[in-house]
This record gives C-alpha cells, structure tokens and sequence, in this order.
C-alpha cells in the first residue's frame, strides 16, 4: 500500500524537481541605449557606434550601419558583439566629417528568435538635425507608447497553431491520468474495469462489452494524439521557415541556425522529443493496454512545454532570473491540462461509455466532471497566479496595460477567460448534478447540453490561443513602454480653442514639438498665420526661448528645436496668432530629463532578498502542492480532506505572511558600493580649482546630474521618485570619499544603481570639474592616505 501510494505520488513529484530544476534562458531585442546616443550632436567624431538590446543577441544575424544622407557608407563592416556584453553590439567608424548620419540597425534575438530593426541619428560638428518630415501626433503616440504594428500574419498563425497543438498534445496525456482513470475505478460499476494500472488488458479480455469499449477508445485517443504530433511537428517546422524568412530568407543559413543559435538547440530538442513521442504512439498500436505509455508520453510532452517556454517572453526576463521562466512553465502547463482536458472530454471520452446504459452513462459521465472540474479549479488556480505575475512582469503599469498592443491583447484574453470560466462553472454547478440524479428519458438531452456548453468553451479557448498568438508575436508592454521615446502630450482649451501640444522624447536636446488647434466642435483651425513656442525655465534665469512652427494643414503645426536646453521644469507657452482675432496664448508645464529614468525592475519590486517574502511565498506553494497532492492521488476521502484542509491554512498562512511583508524601501535596499583601487583612490584633480572650473562644474552637474541627485545634492531630484534604490545624499557621502573616489564613481558608474558611468559621455576634465564643484558645494576634503 506504501508503494502505491509512494508511485501516485511519483508523477507529481517529478513534475515539482523539473519546474524548480529547469536552466534559465524581454523577448524581442530592443534597442535601449546607444553611443552615441539618438539626436545627439558630437563635437568630436566618434570612432564606433556601440548599441545596447534588452536581451542577448545573435552576432552573427545582427548587423549594424552607418550612412550619411546620400546613403555612403561610413563604417568599416566589423559589427560585433562587445567582448564583455552578450546584450552589445559594436561597428567601428571610419573619419567622419561635420555632418548629419544615420544608423541603421537589425537584430536577431538569441531568446526567442524574433527580429527586430530601427535607426537613428546623431551629428558631428555644428551640423543640425534636419527637420524629420511631418508625422501626425497619434503616430508619435503609437511609436512612443506602442509597438502598435502586428506582426505578419504568417508567424501569428503558425504560434496560435503550434501552442494549439501543444496544449492538446499534452491534454491528451494528462487527461486519462487525472481524470479519466481515476473517475472509472472510483465507481463501482468501473472498479474491475481498471483495478489494476498494470494489467489492465487481462482485465479487459474477462469482459468482451467493456474491452471493446477500451479497444475503441483506445483507437480514437491514438488517432487523437497522433494528429496533434504531426500538427506540432509542422508547425515547427514552420517556426524554423519563419526565422530563415527574418534572417533574410536564404535557405543556405538553415544549418548555421540550427547549429549556431540557441533557437537552433531548441529546435532540435523539440524534434528529437517528437521523434520519441512517434515511436511510443506507434508501439502503442501492439500493446494498446499498456499504462506507461500515459505517463512517458506525459513526460515527454512536458519537455515541449520546457521548450516553448525558453522561447517565450519569461526566458528573457534576467531581473529577477528563472521565475519568470518557472511560472511561464506552470502557467501553460496549467492551461494544458485544462482546455486540452475539455477538448479529450468532448471528443474522445464519450466513446468509453458506450456500451452502458442511458441512466448509467449519465452517472459514470458525472463522475467524469466531477474529477475534471477538481483538476480545473487547481489549473486554473495555477494560471489565476501565475497570470497576475507575468502581467506584472511584462506589463507592470497601466500606461503599458492601455497604450500597448501587448497590454490591450493581454486586455481581451482576459475578457475571454471570464466567460470561459462562466462556462466551467455551469457544468460543475448545474449539468454534473443533473446527470448524476438523471432518469433515463432525460439522459440524451443532458448530455447534448453538456456537449453544447463544453464546445462553446473549446470555442472561448481556440479564441484565448490566437490572442497568446499575437502576444506570443509581440514585444511585452514593458519592454515597448521602456525601449521607446517618451512622448510628452497635454490638451487645454482656452478662448474656445482647444490647443494639443506634443513633445518628443521630452528631453534636453532636439526635440520634435506638434500643435494642433481645434474649435469648439472639434474641427481642425487651420488659419492661424502664427504659432509659436515660447519656453522659459523655471530653475534659473535664461530669458525666454522663441520658436516658430511651420504649418502641415489641418490645424497641425510642427517645429524640430533645441528648445529644452537644459534639465529643469519648463513652462512653454504656446502662442496661436488668428486673422481678427486677439492672439490666444495658453502654458504647458513640463519636466525636461537629460535622460530617461531608470525604471524600477521587476526584482526591486518582488524584493527577492527578503527573507519573509521568500518564506511566505514558499509556504504558500508547499501547500498549493501539498493540497493538489491529497486532492488528486490520496484515498480514501477522509484523510483526502483532512489533508485538502489543512494545506488551505498552511497556503493562507504562507500568502498573509508574503502579502503583509512590506516591499523595501529606497533606504531599506542596500548597494554593494564597489572598492576602488588604491592608484585610483589616491588620485587627485589635476588642476588648479579656481572659480571658472567651479563654474563649468556646476553647469555640467545642473545638466546631468540634477535631475537625480536634486540642487542641494540630497538625493531629491525630481527624478529620483521613480529610482530604487534612491540616488545617493551627497551632502553625507562627498565627504566620507577622496577626489579619486569620487572620479572613480562618476567614470565608472555603481552597479546596481541608477548612477551611470560617464565614461563615454563626459570628458575627463568635465568629470574632474564636477568632482570639484561637489567637493566645494557639498563636503570637504578627506586626506586621501594609502590603504593598510
């Protein structure tokens, strides 16, 4: 009895050791940051163009241009991962002139295989951007909250058809293990039907009517899950057609990505799993009663659940690692079992109850959803929560929720699953009971009733998987909100006009400003003869700036300036001059950024390092397992709900200490400060400081450093509400480091901060400066000794 209980434990056993064992893989590689930066001006030519993705990238598939306006080339065709970043690509540059060039880009990812491309520019010399043609403001929106276009067709259907046939595959498995068997031999008509998982044929042969049934069964289930092999076998084979077409469609290069990409290992782990799952399928045609085929084939399939998940979105993610990963595995897992156990329920379950009589299928069918509406509600559980943390991970925020493809199709699959579940329930609540007390004459109407409502949720469910196409196809709504320009936009209505103003990216340097005018029915004004920027800065005294926009008709009007010069809070009064009428002016208040803020991440959030979040967590799931365990395989009932009960307490035990511990504060989460080295800390600045120095100091530290660290060097800026952990107070860590420290942290940046090197970005005498104007604005000099 120990043994058996210790085999029905077995399967779910391994599942556990291989979701916490599985190997770690923002799927789509997006541009984050580039040097030199998008829209700058250089006043030295540089000699490479480095560009940084959001995940690891494929070198040999991802290449890299630079071309001035008449499309001459001006790299040297060395573009190359950077030695010390698998995230990192680099192309060196030959001498550039004073001019305007571009750089064109195409990535291949390493993660999930999908292709990528952009450009930008950068001037050399006192060269200005030219003005970009118009572009209407909703495009502006689109591009900066939204990577709006879908993918091709094409890859959308082959990813709905793949996870199609995946789920099915598996459900195929899963389901006769979980449900079916064990409804039949808990019924005491089935009971000597299935006593034994070991011999089930000899069984069978003492009972022709019944052994028919299985035999028939068996047929259907076997021409059921075949189909779904060869169906997922196709569709990976069109998965790898589609990356030969996003790598440039030459079928010489099928070779090099299969044997040279981590796309190309994970295809051949698929094919070799198929490869297995026929050979099993066709043995099965010689020993159809032979019960292992269930659970190797359940294995097996699991691995194709591994696979596709280290192509999915949550392989990407590196902050924090692996769980992203873990709960993508559990969450289509849990979707498997579930829609591909609706789908064994209508079309092949049916046939094992042929031969009884009306009033006796009725019954044996309840039992059937009985024990399928048990495994639902811990799948769907399962999904329920592993859904809510991969919507924070790949979604975290409402602006990505609703200005995102990701986030709105995210949007309408959960509006899918609420009828979905509408649906579950009507069975569980309302057909399992009437079948179960059922008369005879009423059984065929029953049981056409529960068909019906089980193929509307198959239907819900098909609609559910081509939504996860398009996901599946599509950068995550973090990942789009965070690698695109930020577009600034407001709307205000004054005189009976109403004025939108539009600025991209928001930031110090060129900017592309849009206006539009409407009148009071919302139609486009299109006669102003006049319309004008006029931006001060609220920080300090720098007189007003004055730019004029050029009419694109339909009350749209555009101008591409260096209005924002520098960090700080800028009130731009926007100026719209009409023929009769007085000049109507209203003021737009905006926040002007050197750069972008560093977002907070995934794992500052989750707080990983705390111990009671950790142990609250992992109680949760001990008794997630524990009450799944007792609920599937434990007999008899008794102690079944004995042990359902009281891992439901140890769950809300674990989940009230996990969702009570508080997330760390900026204060709480502490930064390994790296040490610097001796001839570094002994360092000293190389000039005299005078005033002038001081003065150029202070101008750099306005322009680059304020917008985190804030005027008086408390860590207050106006962009430290969104850092974790928050920038440094100056006022207390300037004194306690010597001028070679401080070089040392404005060269090379902190790790695990928001504090970048400016290593590329300022020069070593604008950094010594700005060690002097901190040493004079905010603490002393320590006597910088050697180290013991």
């Amino acid at each position: 009895m120990i043994l058996q209980r210790f085999k029905r434990f077995g399967f779910l056993l391994v599942i556990a050791l291989v979701l916490f064992s599985a190997p770690a893989a923002l799927a789509h590689a997006n541009l984050v940051r580039s040097e030199p930066a998008a829209n700058s001006a250089q006043a030295i030519a540089p000699t490479r163009v480095r560009l940084w993705f959001s995940e690891d990238v494929e070198p040999r598939f991802t290449r890299i241009s630079v071309v001035d306006p008449t499309n001459k080339a001006f790299d040297q065709g060395d573009s190359h991962r950077m030695p010390d970043d698998p995230k990192g690509m680099e192309i060196s540059l030959t001498d550039l002139p004073p001019g305007l060039y571009t750089v064109i880009w195409r990535a291949l990812s390493a993660v999930d295989g999908h292709t990528t491309a952009g450009s930008f520019s950068f001037t050399v010399g006192d060269q200005p951007i030219t003005t970009a043609p118009p572009r209407e403001i909703i495009t502006q929106v689109q591009s900066a909250l939204t990577v709006s276009e879908l993918a091709p067709w094409r890859e959308i259907i082959v990813q709905w058809l793949s996870i199609l046939a995946l789920i099915l595959l598996v459900g195929s498995f899963t389901f006769p293990i979980l449900i079916l068997f064990p409804s039949i031999r808990e019924h005491p008509e089935r009971n000597r039907t299935l006593s034994k998982r070991s011999e089930p044929k000899r069984e069978m042969e003492s009972n022709a009517p019944r052994a028919a049934n299985w035999q028939a069964w068996t047929s259907q289930w076997l021409l059921f899950t075949s189909s779904m092999v060869i169906l997922y076998a196709l569709m990976t084979a069109a998965v790898l057609m589609n990356q030969v077409i996003n790598v440039g469609g030459d079928a010489n290069l099928v070779l090099v990505i299969l044997t040279a990409t981590r796309f190309g290992y994970i295809w051949l782990f698929r094919v070799v799993v198929l490869i297995a799952l026929g050979i099993l399928l066709f043995r099965t045609r010689f020993d159809s009663h032979a019960m292992r085929v269930w659970y190797i084939g359940a294995g097996l399939s699991f691995f194709l659940v591994i696979a596709q998940s280290l192509n999915s979105h949550g392989a990407a993610v590196g902050d924090p690692p692996l769980i992203p990963f873990l709960t993508d595995v559990m969450h289509l897992l849990g979707a498997a079992i579930w829609i591909g156990g609706l789908a064994q329920l209508l079309v092949v379950t049916p046939i094992v109850f042929q031969s009884s009589n009306a009033k006796e299928r009725a019954r044996e069918l309840a039992a059937v959803i009985a024990r399928f509406s048990l495994v639902a509600v811990i799948t769907v559980s399962v999904i329920v929560l592993t859904g809510v943390f991969a919507m924070f991970v790949h979604v975290g925020s409402f602006e990505a929720f609703f200005g995102t493809l990701y986030g709105k199709s995210l949007f309408f699959k959960i509006a899918l699953v609420i009828p979905l579940l509408a649906l579950a329930g009507l069975n569980l609540i309302v057909n399992r009971p009437a079948l179960a007390q059922a008369i005879a004459e009423r059984v065929d109407g029953l049981v056409r009733r529960f068909n019906l409502s089980v193929a509307f949720e198959i239907i819900f469910a098909l609609a559910i998987l081509f939504i996860v196409g398009i996901m599946v196809s599509t950068a995550p709504g973090r990942a789009a909100l965070e690698t695109s320009p930020r577009l600034w936009l407001q709307t205000q209505r004054v005189d009976g006009l109403s004025i939108t103003l539009g600025v991209l990216p928001a930031q110090v340097g060129p900017n592309d400003f849009d206006v539009y005018l409407r009148d009071a029915d919302g139609e486009p004004v299109s006669d102003a003869s006049v319309v004008r920027l006029l931006g001060t800065v609220r920080e300090m005294d720098m007189g007003t700036q004055e730019v004029t926009t050029s009419p694109q008709g339909d009350g749209h009007y555009t101008a591409h300036a260096d209005l924002l010069s520098m960090v700080g809070t800028w009130n731009i009064e926007v100026l719209a001059r009409r023929p009769g009428r007085d000049d109507t002016r209203t003021t737009f208040t905006l926040f002007a950024y050197n750069q972008a803020p560093t977002p907070v991440t995934p794992s500052t959030v989750i707080a990983l390092g705390q111990p009671l979040v950790q142990s609250g967590l992992g109680l949760a799931l001990f008794g997630f397992i524990l009450g799944a365990a007792s609920a599937l395989f434990v007999k008899p009932r008794n102690p079944r709900w004995i042990i359902l009960v009281g891992s439901i307490v140890v769950s809300t035990m674990g989940a009230v200490v996990a969702i009570m511990t508080p997330i760390p504060t900026a204060a709480e989460v502490k930064v390994n400060v790296p040490v610097v080295p001796e001839f570094a800390r002994l360092a000293r600045i190389p000039f005299r400081v005078d005033d002038a120095r001081i003065e150029m100091g202070r101008a750099t530290f306005q322009n680059n450093c304020v917008v985190c660290h804030g005027q008086f060097g408390k860590g207050d800026g106006p962009g430290a509400a969104n850092l974790n952990p928050k920038p440094f107070d100056l006022t207390v860590h300037v004194p306690l480091h010597t001028d070679g420290e401080l070089y040392w942290y404005v060269t090379n940046g902190i790790p695990q901060t928001a504090m970048p090197a400016w290593l590329e970005t300022l020069s070593d005498d604008q950094r010594w400066q700005v060690v002097a104007y901190i040493r004079r604005a905010f603490g002393s000099t320590p006597t910088p000794t050697p180290a013991p």
